[in-house]
């Protein structure tokens, strides 16, 4: 029990540092769609942004989740020496590759961009060439922020590790207030690659309190490289196929109006910044501990922190998307209704983000199955459905977005997601075993209903609130309406969970609420 309180504060700590990480992160957004709004420049920097660090950062997720067991291994027999040499070579191995990779993509990026940015042209596809060049170094800051990543989370170090946007965060929302103005996009894709510096070097002081010391070591003979290097193309081609398909809907919003590129983003930004939150925070933690328990000769204790997991997803991740679709329009106008975001935006963003939505419990079941598999050294497994998926997703983009435009992009990406999720369940039980599907079905049950009634009171309070607050400022009357209906939604969904004795609630009350009581009451 005592274990399992530590690993829930854990994964609170991690979720609260995570939240103030995205906070930085949305007065990014907001500051650049104030700046640049639905334009072409913020079509040209997005698209580049995702081609360079949105897909590297999927190679940084296939980095963590290949050397963490290794790590682990060594440092659960105490050779902690063994471990950092290990760390060492890997970085050394990454770097050469990163300068080779560097190399050539900005050499080639006049070439690739056109089977990408298929719909720019002109200055619009010159320009994110432009920016790609700047931008694609972030690769080499990427290997070396996941290297130490991997080392810090290892040991169970979580928190400097989920705050690692924040210096990144600063120094773009420094660049927009106070340069933007002068030199425009491209210095925005400057001061995203300094940025990407800042993650890395904020990290070091960390790694000399742990002993650790930065050594080049070249050796492709050892056996855990050997390994790790078997293991991580597999593993990347698994953790990149979310990004892929976000790719793929850029890729295929570029062939429509201008602008539809950045609404896109904009919407995945508020979906991703709540999504991952607490998708990221969840697994993050219960990896290392997956790698351990897998370990054991039973499946048992691996099966039950996953049925656990699962149940956790579902209480919280369906309220969530519920929420972001009853109240998308005016998250989406108090996030960016100002400057240069105009109705247009506000309608193609919110549109956007209603269908990301869709798909987050499938996007939470895809992270966790992964990482379970990861785990079980098995990565083949979540590479064969995640290529399903990306197939999944183009095919339906091409249907879809004939049918519903921007809106098909985004659900055609939540149906791919939610069936990756579901294929990788369905393995993973004939893998291990089956889970305890009646508890989880009635467990589903329970919060549909819950949210329903949720959503209709959250609905109804926002409504109401908008019309009554009628003579207040417009950002203030729904920014009051807003985070009304917010509270009103929790408090409701927290009755109906307690009715229904979900035993989530039932826990969190326990441990959390009434020993706050007792402590305040002493």
């Amino acid at each position: 029990m005592v274990k399992r309180q530590s690993t829930i504060n854990t994964v609170i700590l991690v979720i609260g540092l995570t939240i103030i990480s995205k906070l930085f992160g949305s007065i990014r957004e907001i500051l650049i769609g104030s700046r640049f709004g639905t334009t072409l420049e913020a079509d040209s920097y997005y698209l580049a942004y995702k081609v360079t660090a949105l897909v590297f950062m999927s190679i940084g997720s296939a980095i963590t989740a290949t050397m963490i067991p290794i790590i682990v291994k060594y440092i659960s027999k105490g050779d902690k020496e063994r471990a950092y040499q290990f760390a060492n070579k890997i970085f050394t191995i990454l770097i050469g590759i990163a300068l080779l990779l560097i190399t050539f993509g900005i050499l080639l990026s006049p070439y690739y961009t056109r089977y990408i940015a298929i719909g720019f042209e002109g200055y619009k596809y010159n320009l994110t060439v432009s920016l790609i060049k700047i931008m694609f170094p972030i690769l080499g800051c990427i290997f070396i922020t996941y290297v130490f990543v991997s080392i810090l989370q290892s040991f169970g170090k979580f928190s400097i590790t989920s705050i690692l946007s924040i210096p990144f965060n600063i120094i773009i929302i420094c660049y927009l207030i106070f340069f933007s103005s002068k030199y425009g996009i491209k210095g925005l894709a400057v001061a995203t690659l300094i940025g990407w510096i800042m993650q890395f070097l904020i990290q070091v002081p960390y790694l000399l309190k742990k002993g650790f010391k930065l050594k080049i070591i070249f050796d492709f003979n050892d056996e855990d490289v050997k390994s790790f290097f078997k293991l991580i193309l597999p593993t990347l081609l698994a953790t990149t196929v979310y990004t892929v398909n976000i790719l793929v809907d850029s890729s295929l919003a570029s062939t429509l109006s201008d602008g539809k590129v950045a609404a896109l983003n904009y919407a995945y930004m508020i979906y991703s910044s709540i999504a991952t939150t607490t998708i990221y925070g969840i697994s993050t933690v219960l990896f290392p501990k997956f790698a351990q328990s897998s370990s054991l000769q039973s499946y048992d204790k691996f099966k039950r922190e996953i049925n656990s997991t699962i149940k956790v997803l579902f209480f919280i991740l369906i309220p969530m998307a519920a929420g972001l679709i009853v109240l998308s329009r005016p998250i989406v106008e108090i996030a960016f209704r100002r400057g240069a975001f105009d109705e247009r935006a506000v309608i193609l963003t919110k549109t956007a983000l209603i269908y990301y939505s869709i798909g987050m419990i499938g996007f939470g079941l895809q992270e966790i199955f992964n990482k379970s598999f990861f785990a079980l050294k098995d990565t083949k497994t979540p590479m064969k459905f995640g290529m399903i998926s990306v197939g999944i997703n183009i095919v339906l983009n091409i249907i879809l977005v004939r049918i519903m435009d921007l809106g098909g992009l985004a659900l055609a990406t939540s149906i791919a997601t939610v069936s990756n999720g579901i294929m990788l369940y369905i393995s993973l039980m004939k893998k291990v075993g089956k889970f305890d599907n009646k508890d989880i079905i009635k467990q589903i049950f329970k919060v549909l209903i819950s949210v329903l009634i949720m959503s209709l009171m959250v609905s109804f309070s926002y409504n109401i609130l908008i019309f009554r607050l009628n003579g207040t400022s417009i950002l203030i009357n729904k920014g009051i309406s807003l985070i009304t209906s917010v509270f009103v939604g929790i408090f409701t969904y927290i009755l109906m969970t307690i009715f229904l004795r979900i035993n989530e609630t039932k826990y969190l009350i326990d441990n959390y609420v009434m020993i706050f009581l007792k402590k305040d009451k002493r």
